[in-house]
């Protein structure tokens, strides 16, 4: 099979700043990243419909997408999902492990390759960044119901690479970027598109 599209899955848990890292990364290489769509009905703190990770849309909404859908994840009260086509278009995808399993799996027929990079943060700095943002409760629930996911996919055999967000976004931002340089490099990957 001849592989016509890399997509960059990036993977951490709730408050790891792989958003942050990626966006920034994504700029600096001139790359894009996929909204996946999501039922959550409200905004985070100092989140707007136009920075969200997600297009923000209603649960009856979700039936016009069910044969294209992609990556569904049901979790916390509300679900996300990304589409075929926002996948072919898209240079990366933020994703959680249950997600990028369904992902891989209906992409093994598509001529897609899927590097996994993995955001990691040690656990007293997620708690203070959540305290910090606001959201302890909802950063807290999350991490309870994503502890044992994120856990068995740090142990797979799936993570292309690691990056260890424990410094600056600055330094995160520089190592995804050398990440992703290195890894074109070695796919034979040009900016030609």
């Amino acid at each position: 099979m001849i592989i016509i599209h890399t997509v960059y899955c990036v993977l951490g848990r709730t408050g790891s700043g792989k958003s942050t890292v990626t966006k920034e990364a994504t700029k600096r290489l001139n790359m894009s990243i996929l909204r996946s769509y999501s039922t959550r009905q409200y905004l985070r703190q100092g989140e707007t419909k136009e920075n969200s990770d997600h297009i923000l849309i209603s649960p009856d909404e979700i039936e016009k997408y069910r044969n294209d859908m992609i990556a569904y994840t049901d979790r916390v009260g509300y679900c996300s999902f990304a589409t075929k086509q926002q996948l072919l278009d898209n240079d990366f995808y933020i994703i959680n492990p249950t997600g990028y399993y369904e992902l891989k799996l209906k992409t093994k027929n598509m001529n897609v390759e899927l590097v996994t990079i993995m955001v990691n943060v040690p656990y007293n700095d997620l708690r203070q960044r959540a305290k910090k943002r606001g959201d302890y409760d909802a950063w807290q629930a999350n991490y309870i119901k994503e502890s044992e996911e994120f856990s068995n996919f740090e142990k797979s055999h799936l993570v292309d690479y690691f990056i260890l967000n424990d410094r600056s976004i600055e330094e995160s931002v520089a190592k995804m970027v050398r990440i992703i340089n290195k890894d074109k490099l070695k796919r034979g990957i040009t900016d030609e598109k």
